[in-house]
């Protein structure tokens, strides 16, 4: 799919979405700017609802013209822990189904969970269908409920990658792929029919370094040996009454049963809650910036449409964050939050040097959300500390480049096409023809001269030696407890714990409230529409299969060496 087949779509998307807007923007205005704080009758219970995603940022104000708002993930855990310190809230109340994030935005709420538990006022979770994710998430509370008719798909982890190469011999697609790394595995799902040797290690350690933390943890919050769980796990799916009779859950009750267990006259929602708690006035409190890297890396302004969250982590937008945060003097330190599977290496290197100039004005916390991988361990590694979720997916030290040749294709179609060139190489990143030996060497000289400079960048930024790098690079991929003890990270934990690190860095006590200062600004309504890129209308139009190969045609079209995960690494 060309740029400009995209633009038409998108302009035919918008035509439909500006009359929505014209209507949405009265229904904004009526509602007025300004919250004013809630006031409680009595005592209140705190009630969660985690369902869908847990988007990483908070949703734009004109994201209401288009669907209902999620609560962010910092907009959770901030809410859990004040209201852990807030005497008017005598408990709180988790639903919890059908959630879309990765291990390390889902641990970073089940740690606020736990905190919120540690004050002893009683916590609940409530279950209708919950697999491994929603379970585990329903832990952090300190009593588990079930619905009489729930089932809790409780039954391990696995990890599935579909390759493709078949399918594209059958359209006459040939992959192009060269790459660095023993480990870099990227390209596996169109070269490859099934995993290589290297790809099965791989996965089967991510595998089992999750399964373990879970186990870990699920063990020691509902008082089960590790042994046992692992024996339940082997005997799942469960009904609800079976897992209330194996200790899985603590009772069997619907929702509103629940929320008769909590001693409390009325219930805040997240969003209202941290509003009344933030009230008005002057705001006294030390400053951090917070800048996010959400998404692909790619050269330009990052994207992050209505109907999702941020699909492109844009060079140009992070380092304005970075620049804006390293100029202002209010900012004592800078937080960068990487969520990124990676990208285009030459926009990661750009971002890679903001951090280096910030880190000359203040300090550079780097915090890791579900992936921070390839490029996105690159723009982390230049901070001054990185903290990562034990699930985190980070490392993957390594590039490749690539292509897809649609030759075949074309023929099958009855397509034909001349070339008219200059240069030995002008057609190399051409979609008709494969790669010469020629060009598959020139190729492979430029990914393997980016690959050293990414681990002597990494050995800097870390303190080692390129061959001590190299040992754990060559596109390994580990979990954030694998890196620390690697030494790619300096500590395990959530945005909370990276709050910590630049508290430390800056002397603000641990007991001082801090304010964290989202750069740069976000963007008005029409910048929010228009922004929509290729993969997402592609992803809606054609199918997530289909849409991910798109994506991929868009990245690969001569931008240089990639920094990046494979679409297919969850584990769930």
């Amino acid at each position: 799919m060309s740029k400009r087949t995209a633009w038409v779509l998108v302009a035919g998307v918008a035509a439909v979405v500006v009359g929505a807007a014209a209507v949405g923007a009265v229904a904004l205005l009526v509602r007025g700017g300004g919250h004013a704080p809630v006031g409680w009758a009595g005592s209140v219970y705190l009630s969660v609802d985690a369902q869908g995603g847990l988007p990483e940022r908070p949703s734009s104000a004109w994201s209401g013209l288009f669907e209902t708002p999620r609560p962010s993930l910092r907009g959770l855990v901030e809410s859990i822990d004040r209201a852990a310190g807030d005497s008017q809230v005598k408990g709180l109340v988790l639903r919890v189904g059908g959630v879309s994030a990765g291990w390390g935005r889902v641990q970073e709420l089940r740690d606020a969970l736990l905190r919120f538990r540690a004050t002893g006022k009683p916590s609940w979770a409530h279950l209708e269908f919950a697999g491994n994710r929603e379970y585990y998430l329903a832990t952090g509370c300190e009593r588990i409920a079930a619905a009489p008719t729930a089932m809790l798909n409780v039954s391990g982890l696995a990890a599935e990658v579909m390759f493709l190469r078949g399918t594209l011999d059958k359209v006459g697609v040939q992959a192009q792929f060269e790459g660095v790394g023993k480990y870099k595995n990227a390209p596996n799902q169109f070269t490859e029919t099934g995993f290589t040797e290297p790809h099965r290690e791989q996965m089967e350690s991510l595998v089992d370094s999750i399964f373990d933390q879970y186990v870990a943890d699920v063990a020691e919050s509902r008082g089960i040996g590790e042994d046992r769980l692992r024996r339940l796990i082997d005997e799942g799916p469960f009904d609800a009454a079976r897992a209330s009779e194996v200790g899985l859950v603590d009772e069997l009750l619907y929702a509103d049963e629940v929320e008769e267990r909590v001693p409390a006259v009325e219930r805040v929602g997240p969003a209202d809650y941290v509003k009344s708690a933030r009230g008005f006035g002057l705001d006294g409190r030390p400053k951090f910036a917070l800048v996010y890297a959400v998404g692909d890396i790619m050269p330009g302004e990052s994207a992050s449409g209505p109907f999702g969250e941020g699909a492109y982590a844009g060079a140009d937008t992070i380092g304005r964050g970075l620049r804006q945060a390293a100029r202002d003097d209010s900012i004592r330190a800078i937080i960068l939050r990487v969520d990124s599977p990676g990208g285009v290496g030459m926009a990661a290197d750009a971002v890679w040097r903001e951090v280096g100039r910030a880190r000359l004005q203040k300090p550079v916390i780097a915090s890791m959300g579900d992936a921070a991988a390839s490029g996105g361990y690159y723009i982390a590694m230049n901070g001054d500390s990185i903290v990562a979720q034990p699930g985190t997916i980070t490392g993957s030290i390594g590039v490749f480049s690539g292509k897809f040749s649609m030759r075949g294709l074309y023929e099958k179609l009855g397509v034909s096409q001349e070339t008219v060139r200059r240069g030995r190489n002008a057609a190399i990143f051409s979609s008709w023809d494969p790669w010469t030996d020629e060009e598959r060497a020139k190729i492979r000289g430029l990914n393997e001269s980016f690959y050293e400079t990414f681990v002597a960048k990494a050995a800097e930024g870390r303190r080692r030696t390129p061959e001590e790098i190299h040992a754990v690079a060559q596109g390994r991929v580990w979990t954030g407890r694998q890196a620390l003890e690697n030494g790619l990270i300096d500590g395990l934990g959530g945005l909370e714990a990276a709050v910590a690190t630049a508290r430390e860095r800056t002397g603000v006590d641990a007991g001082d409230a801090v304010r964290l200062v989202v750069l740069p600004e976000k963007k008005g309504l029409w910048e929010t529409i228009l922004e929509r890129r290729e993969e997402e209308l592609a992803v809606r139009l054609l199918g997530p299969e289909a849409g991910a190969l798109v994506g991929w045609v868009e990245r690969l079209g001569g931008k240089g060496p990639l920094a990046r995960l494979p679409f297919e690494l969850e584990i769930r």
